[in-house]
């Protein structure tokens, strides 16, 4: 389903927490929220009657209680429902008071109870059409009518919406549900089906109890669903869709059976559940949830067709690798509270990539999971970061704790640095004691650090204090001396590196280092003090202090030294190229290196053909390209841009060779669609050429092959090709496909045709299941036509939005808004009209999508000085 001292940070954090709490292991006495903890649940039965046209739902529940503490007053969650007929024991209770602006019930007892009640009530609600609680999605059928899905969203406090109940994840319990729908729909939940009632053109379907888990985890989904099915070492698996897509979850089940497998190995606690589903949901969301038993995801990121490309295909064993990890961690193992909702995504997402990389050595994932590196980095780079673990006091922050770029990703980076410092065998004993000690329980960030402390015998919990308390990460600064007989020892000192290169405090960190000197193995230094020297090979070695870029930090090499690595990078180790393109671009952004240095790294890729590493410089020569447009010096940009990169897309031409990897695959569209987009006339005559011949004969060329051209092609369209591609896009046979062709029109350069493609984004053309994508086109237009993307985003925000989660909808506004548009309109304006729009309680967020457009606006005239210095410099050498 991203500065202080540490001192400071940690300080505040318990100032606003009970004391126990920070720092602490789990204890449920002192886990923070909202609910008392004198009553808490022991099991749920819960009937629900769906009426998915009324959007309305009936229920009943029953809930058992443990009274903990003499108490005549018990308090729960809830939203939108009515209750009524309320029981302790079938006996009427005092008072029942509902408030949606809490999100509490508050039941009134006629006397104090303790030990076990059974609360019992009637209640009506209202089903959601967006992705929370219960909604319901409509969609179009393959023969063009029109159907509806009931599914499920939960996470983070929506359970609330679907039933009450106590809404926090400390307070585990056993759930049974029965749901009554049309008798022809098919019925998925967390457990297998117990029992089935046919009653009319109703079916009752009752699911077995689920084990104890948080209510965030409860799935069902229900609707004319088919699905395939396979069972490996005592697990059922079955992958659901829609009536007719359900073949295009053979992929899917293949994966999920690999990827349980290893999991079990490797957590040596084997998947406890007697069956995990998929399921396919046409739209609702983006990205897929990890229900215990019943993961979820949107139909794109779980079903391959044959339109799949392999960046597709990619992504969607990723995200499977990703939710399942989740079965552990998080559903065996959650979280005590919301401030470490990082526990369960970081992990989630380190394993996802350690497990893909395992399984598929072809795809080199690791470089591929550089980018989300990078842009963590860059999203923590700021004076607005936050920490990873953050102090959550309400609904909505509890929302804000999923950041991409930091709760994520970051995180991620954080647990991949620490498996190389304490080796790949220590890391895994800890983590399979973490999950035996607290299996159908909660935890903290404390009790997994104490099991590596445990597993490792090093100080993990000071270690790591340092990256998750507290914002941002470490520069390395890099000093060298050379002896008489070359040996070379290094000086390191740190800082933390910002954004706009301003002044750094005295924050510091525990930084394991990867150090690599000329083709040696690296080896693990941490760095725990200032002016640190360690010897560090010889001065005419390439020297890597962050090896094979796993480390969460940036290096700044003294001159010499960036010298010597500069005529030695030819050679380098692939992960050693990348971590040096990544640093020194990021010096140039922050001001700290020139951009002549990171050029002169680009210039000295020669031939080689590493994706990650091209793709970086790609990414710089976009960036710098973008800037330049409108100026004097753009076109001996773009030139230069050009004859750096055409000579690597010469090699690799426009067709896959013969057992061609993945990643060469990856290095050849971006090659091809930069230079299209910096003019390169041939490339442009090229994808028209191809482009002919594919609208003759579209199954002659392959879905990657397509992706790159129809890219291409949509940028430089005429009214003719556009209009083709129109046609194209309404003709597609399945969604994947269509999705392609709506995403190519949105590319177009032409003024005219952009704003054809404002109103396709706001028609009806568009179905249901692909209610994101008119958002998408929206933003897509923002490159090359910022102002018409802004008019239309404010012009339309509900219809555009309407798919997301008010708490979603929030935070893009908020944090991703601003980095958006901010070359669409000047940026107080910009502030202004999104604090005008978004709750008071994402202020914050707004400061960090603010700095960020800050930071790109500055950014521009900055790189269009340095970039016609650098030509004119290389046009002029001085003499």
């Amino acid at each position: 389903m991203l500065n202080r001292s540490r001192f400071g940070f940690a300080a505040l954090c318990c100032s606003l927490a009970p004391t126990a709490w920070c720092g602490a292991p789990f204890a449920f006495e002192s886990a923070p929220g909202r609910l008392p903890k004198n009553v808490v649940p022991v099991s749920y039965e819960v009937a629900i009657v769906p009426d998915a046209d009324g959007l309305r739902l009936t229920g009943t529940e029953s809930v058992q209680l443990q009274f903990r503490a003499a108490t005549a007053t018990v308090q729960f969650n809830s939203l939108n429902e009515t209750l009524s007929h309320v029981l302790l024991d079938g006996k009427p209770v005092k008072t029942v008071t509902s408030s949606d602006e809490q999100q509490l019930t508050t039941v009134t007892l006629t006397k104090p109870a303790t030990g076990l009640h059974t609360l019992s009530f009637s209640y009506s609600g209202k089903i959601e059409t967006g992705p929370q609680g219960l909604f319901a999605q409509k969609y179009k059928k393959s023969d063009g009518g029109e159907a509806v899905l009931l599914s499920t969203q939960m996470e983070a406090t929506d359970a609330r919406r679907m039933f009450p109940c106590w809404d926090e994840p400390s307070f585990r319990a056993y759930f049974h549900l029965t749901i009554t729908v049309p008798k022809s729909w098919a019925t998925v939940g967390n457990m297998p089906i117990e029992r089935r009632t046919v009653h009319g053109q109703s079916a009752t379907v009752s699911f077995q109890r689920s084990p104890k888990m948080p209510s965030y985890l409860v799935v069902f989904t229900a609707g004319d669903l088919r699905e395939v099915t396979a069972s490996r070492g005592g697990t059922r698996f079955g992958v659901w869709a829609v009536a007719g897509q359900e073949q295009n979850g053979a992929a899917a089940l293949a994966s999920a059976q690999d990827i349980l497998t290893d999991y079990n190995e490797y957590f040596a606690y084997p998947y406890p559940l007697p069956k995990l589903d998929s399921i396919a949901v046409p739209g609702g969301f983006s990205g897929a949830m990890e229900n215990w038993g019943a993961i979820t995801y949107n139909d794109q990121s779980l079903l391959v067709s044959p339109s799949s490309n392999m960046r597709q295909r990619q992504g969607i064993f990723s995200i499977q690798a990703h939710e399942m990890a989740h079965q552990w961690f998080g559903d065996l193992v959650t979280m005590g509270w919301w401030d470490d909702t990082w526990l369960n995504e970081s992990f989630a997402s380190w394993l996802a990539a350690k497990e893909t990389a395992a399984r598929n050595p072809e795809w080199r994932w690791w470089e591929q999971e550089d980018d989300s590196r990078e842009s963590a980095m860059a999203a923590d780079a700021r004076t607005t970061s936050h920490a990873i673990e953050q102090h959550v006091t309400n609904e909505l922050q509890a929302a804000e704790s999923f950041d991409q770029d930091i709760t994520y990703s970051k995180g991620e980076a954080l647990l991949r640095m620490l498996e190389a410092y304490l080796g790949e065998d220590v890391f895994r004993q800890g983590i399979r004691a973490y999950m035996k000690s607290h299996a159908y329980s909660n935890a903290t960030a404390a009790d997994l650090w104490n099991a590596l402390k445990s597993a490792s015998g090093k100080k993990v919990p000071d270690i790591a204090a340092d990256w998750i308390e507290k914002p941002g990460f470490p520069l390395v600064s890099v000093t060298a001396a050379c002896d008489a007989s070359g040996g070379r020892s290094v000086t390191l000192r740190q800082k933390r590196f910002l954004l706009n290169g301003g002044s750094a405090n005295a924050a510091a960190w525990q930084v394991p280092l990867q150090i690599r000197a000329g083709a040696a193995a690296p080896r693990n230094v941490l760095l725990d003090t200032q002016d640190q020297k360690i010897a560090a090979g010889r001065c005419d070695e390439a020297l890597s202090v962050n090896a094979d870029a796993v480390g969460y930090y940036r290096v700044q090499y003294d001159a010499g030294t960036l010298a010597v690595n500069t005529r030695l990078f030819p050679a380098a180790v692939d992960g050693d190229r990348i971590a040096l393109l990544d640093d020194q671009w990021a010096l140039v952004g922050s001001g700290e290196a020139s951009l002549q240095s990171f050029l002169a790294l680009a210039s000295a890729m020669g031939a080689d053909r590493d994706a990650r590493a091209w793709q970086q410089i790609l990414g710089a020569l976009a960036i710098i390209e973008y800037a330049e447009r409108r100026s004097p010096g753009h076109e001996a940009f773009a030139a230069y841009a050009r004859a750096l990169t055409k000579p690597v897309a010469e090699t690799l031409g426009w067709d896959a060779a013969p057992q061609e990897t993945p990643d060469v695959g990856d290095l050849r569209d971006a090659l091809l669609r930069d230079l299209s987009s910096w003019g390169d006339h041939a490339t442009i005559d090229a994808a028209r050429r191809r482009f002919a011949a594919f609208v003759k004969d579209p199954r002659g060329m392959s879905a990657d092959a397509q992706t790159t051209l129809l890219t291409i092609v949509g940028q430089n369209a005429d009214a003719a090709t556009f209009a083709q591609l129109h046609t194209l896009a309404k003709g597609a046979k399945d969604d994947t496909a269509m999705q392609r062709y709506y995403g190519a029109l949105a590319r177009v350069r032409d003024p005219e045709l952009a704003r054809q493609v404002v109103q396709i984004a706001l028609s009806d053309e568009i179905p249901p299941q692909a209610n994101t994508l008119g958002r998408r086109l929206i933003q897509r237009l923002a490159r090359e036509h910022p102002r018409l993307s802004w008019d239309t985003f404010i012009a339309h925000q509900d219809q555009l939005m309407k798919s997301m989660s008010s708490f979603d909808r929030a935070l893009s506004l908020a944090q991703e808004t601003p980095a958006a548009y901010w070359d669409a309109l000047p940026l107080d304006q910009l502030e202004a009209w999104v604090r005008a729009n978004i709750p008071t309680g994402t202020s914050d967020n707004l400061a960090r999508g603010m700095e960020t457009a800050h930071y790109l606006a500055a950014q521009k005239p900055a790189l269009v000085k340095a970039a016609d210095a650098y030509l004119a410099a290389a046009t002029h050498p001085a003499r």
